[in-house]
């Protein structure tokens, strides 16, 4: 039954959820526009590429889990922050330009690598802007590490009615070591799937899905070693169940959601209210990343989440 389901649902997933030691030069071409410094790091045995600028309190910007996906996604919203903040925009362990590798991308590969970013190259209290699974991860690191994080914004959060289930690691190996591996892995580079995916998973205004945008998704899959992250998500090796982490937190956090997000439908967001009442739910009119398809509304709200309005 899992199997089945893990196929059913393959498609409109699949393209969606120590000290640091350089080791690439720093400085690379940048994708963000104001940011001042890319860098590319070794946390825990993993690579990690980000990019820095401003100056102030610290504000981390976490993307979230799914083929293609990289810190591009706060394009409209980073740069907006620079004045008031030292923003840091990262790419997950497999994603973007942090080189991925032949290896199972679990959810404690992804907090473990989380909290040493925060630890060792923010290396002081930060609020952290993260979707989707990696909102599930920050929230695990609010609870377990209160000291690294003092507010969370969450988009379209994970971990409590979405992407909880158990690994299912029958579905893993079968990935692994059959010819169903290499037929996702065609699928998630092909135009007309990042196509698809992008206007009826990502975007409800489809006059963003521009031919610029594909290209973006595009580099980032062209690495051999891409789908394995998609792996691990479609297997249930990246879900974690935050349900009481989320309950016991302290810290000041608020809720974005998209009123139309397919795999992450708003209606997920009640029971993140229910158990804290007091965090405030914002609806946008968008899908998977409203901070990106209602940029200005987000900002605003986002800002005003910062001077703790």
């Amino acid at each position: 039954m899992k199997l089945k389901m893990g196929l059913f649902l393959l498609f409109p997933l699949v393209l969606f959820s120590c000290a640091p030691r350089q080791t690439l030069a720093a400085t690379p071409t940048l994708r963000l526009p104001g940011m001042q410094e890319g860098r590319s790091i070794e946390l825990n045995g993993q690579t990690v590429y980000y990019e820095v600028a401003g100056t102030g309190s610290p504000l981390v910007f976490i993307h979230g889990i799914g083929g293609g996906n990289s810190g591009y996604q706060w394009i409209k919203n980073a740069p907006e922050f620079i004045q008031n903040h030292r923003v840091y925009v990262m790419d997950l362990p497999g994603f973007g330009k942090s080189t991925p590798k032949p290896q199972n991308y679990t959810a404690d590969l992804y907090v473990n690598t989380i909290k040493a970013f925060l630890k060792e190259v923010v290396q002081q209290e930060a609020t952290v802007v993260a979707s989707s699974l990696a909102g599930a991860y920050s929230i695990k690191i609010a609870h377990d590490h209160p000291e690294l994080i003092g507010k969370l914004a969450l988009v379209s959060p994970t971990g409590i009615t979405e992407l909880v289930e158990p690994p299912n690691t029958g579905f893993y190996d079968a990935l692994l070591n059959t010819p169903l591996g290499g037929t996702i892995a065609a699928a998630l580079r092909g135009r007309f799937g990042i196509s698809f995916f992008l206007k009826q998973q990502v975007y409800l205004d489809q006059s963003l899905v521009t031919n610029d945008l594909k290209k973006v998704y595009q580099n980032n899959l062209k690495h051999p070693n891409a789908p394995y992250p998609v792996y691990s998500f479609i297997s249930d090796h990246s879900n974690l169940n935050i349900e009481q982490e989320w309950k016991a937190l302290k810290q000041p956090a608020v809720l974005f959601w998209g009123s139309d997000d397919v795999n992450t439908p708003a209606a997920s967001a009640q029971r993140f209210v229910e158990l804290r009442p007091e965090v405030k739910l914002n609806v946008l009119k968008a899908r998977a990343i409203p901070n990106d398809e209602r940029s200005a509304e987000f900002n605003l709200l986002l800002a005003e989440f910062l001077q703790g309005r």
